[in-house]
């Protein structure tokens, strides 16, 4: 009982890092993304979100290997095998560069031959856009190499390292808009360029930081047959999942761009980056409660695994559910605010994004329980299986001359589809109590929600859009929520656990 509420209380900490974290990087991403869509214009914005998607779409490879890093160096951290440790890494820096590897004679074979005959740009824009795909391939094969660093550093729980970097990789993202502006020449390749720089000053600073801090950060030269297909097997289910997701966010963009153009895809983009901004709080938490979940299901300490996935499921939707309906409610004049003009229907793109990003919000922890199990093979048949039916069904939407919104709405429709038939499975393979669910997480989050929408949605339809309705809708719910959530939304030992932590702040403030 004392570990578990260590553990707790580490996962708090954590989160107080992240959200530190976030609330900088937010702040400062809501000004860069701005200037970034001011200084490139609407089709040199939608181009780079175009090109780019041609790079992600590749990116199958990485997330399923990233999946297998984590784990299998978080268990090794979790035994105290140190040599196990080490050579796991190393392993994890050798399977990197082959994905890299793999992932450059992709896109400078498929990838390019799809760029330059499928796609479509305006006119004069084709060359600036190659140029802008080559350093968007190597920002992201940077990426790629960084993500052993990435994973010792979570596994170790080092979060207040990833919220002070995260300071500092959005400055760096800041000084290259003001570049942006004052930079001659074409600047959707400026801006190519920059991106591409910060890429590799980060890759260099987490191997700086890894290699002072984490004994078993030196590379040597080893191989490990058995290890490699041990990471491969289980990297190849998750290759499933993570290759539908990617190629159903493509399959979007591309779709957009064959029946809408350019424009489309500006406002798909803006759309991404609102929600990237929103879902900053998720992963945030995620990252400081995923690896109690992996070394808690290592020492088989199910009962307090099964409310640690039921906690962090409900808190998951509450933290993006507080930051996401205000800024629904408001989209319209926050877009206006923010971006200035923006393409038409991107409030719309931007409540559909969301909320796809809130049923995700509340199935976090159980796919993370799957890969702590490291038996993916049913469920990532079963995820795959309702996530592809995408493609061919917002193709046929969009054929018969519907909105491009819809196809937005059935890929959040699909995705509850996912998180329904998740919780029943995680019944069967963690003998997670579909009692215990319900009554934990379902009915609580059910009755948050119920609870605090009727009356700012009241407001915001009596309201004109402005600054006076923003801070009485989000005045409004934000009490609701206040209300609600310690009431109806936490179970006895939550709430002593919430009433503990404000205590300790206070007495912190009253020292200070």
């Amino acid at each position: 009982m004392a570990d578990n509420t260590r553990n707790g209380r580490r996962v708090a900490k954590n989160a107080v890092y992240m959200f530190f974290r976030m609330m900088i990087v937010m702040l400062v991403g809501l000004y860069t993304s701005r200037v970034v869509l001011n200084t490139l214009g609407v089709n040199d914005y939608g181009t780079y979100n175009v090109v780019g998607g041609v790079v992600v779409l590749f990116s199958f490879l990485r997330q399923a290997m990233t999946n297998a890093t984590y784990r299998y160096l978080t268990y090794a951290l979790g035994e105290g095998d140190t040599d196990k440790l080490r050579n796991t890494f190393v392993m994890a820096i050798n399977a990197h560069w082959i994905i890299a590897g793999m992932i450059l004679l992709l896109t400078e074979t498929v990838g390019l031959w799809l760029l330059n005959n499928k796609l479509v740009f305006p006119d004069g824009r084709l060359f600036a856009a190659n140029v802008a795909y080559q350093f968007s391939m190597l920002s992201f094969c940077m990426g790629v190499m960084q993500t052993p660093y990435n994973s010792v550093i979570i596994a170790h729980e080092r979060m207040s390292f990833f919220a002070v970097t995260g300071i500092w990789e959005v400055m760096l993202k800041l000084l290259l808009v003001y570049l942006l502006v004052a930079l001659p020449g074409d600047n959707l390749i400026n801006y190519s360029w920059l991106l591409a720089a910060v890429s590799l000053f980060m890759l260099c600073w987490y191997w700086i930081y890894c290699r002072k801090h984490f004994t078993e950060c030196s590379y040597f030269r080893f191989w490990d047959g058995r290890l490699m297909c041990s990471m491969l097997r289980y990297s190849g289910w998750s290759v499933l999942v993570n290759a539908t997701d990617i190629g159903v966010t493509q399959c979007m963009v591309f779709f957009f761009n064959t029946f809408f153009g350019v424009v489309a895809n500006a406002a798909l983009g803006i759309a991404n980056n609102v929600n990237n901004l929103l879902t900053q709080f998720l992963q945030n938490f995620t990252q400081a409660y995923s690896p109690q979940i992996f070394k808690t299901y290592a020492k088989r300490d199910m009962p307090y695994f099964h409310k640690l996935l039921c906690s962090t499921s409900k808190l998951s939707y509450y933290l993006l559910f507080a930051v996401s309906v205000p800024v629904m409610m408001n989209i319209d004049f926050i877009l206006r605010i923010w971006f200035g003009m923006v393409p038409e229907d991107t409030g719309l793109f931007v409540i559909l994004v969301v909320l796809f990003s809130l049923v995700d919000a509340y199935s976090q922890p159980h796919w993370i329980a799957v890969y702590a199990t490291g038996k993916l093979r049913i469920h990532q048949i079963m995820m795959s299986g309702i996530k592809i039916l995408n493609i061919p069904l917002a193709y046929l939407l969009l054929e018969l001359e519907f909105g491009a919104w819809t196809a937005l709405a059935l890929k959040a429709g699909l995705n509850i589809v996912c998180a329904i038939v998740r919780s029943i499975y995680m019944k069967y393979l963690v003998r997670l109590s579909m009692s215990m669910l319900l009554k934990d997480v379902l009915c609580p989050v059910s009755l948050v929600t119920v609870l605090t929408l009727p009356l700012p949605l009241y407001l915001c339809r009596i309201m004109e859009d402005g600054w006076f309705k923003l801070l009485a809708t989000s005045s409004l719910f934000t009490v609701a929520l206040l209300v609600v959530v310690p009431l109806w939304g936490l179970n006895g030992k939550e709430r002593d656990i919430l009433a503990e932590g404000i205590r300790g702040k206070l007495k912190l403030i009253g020292k200070g």
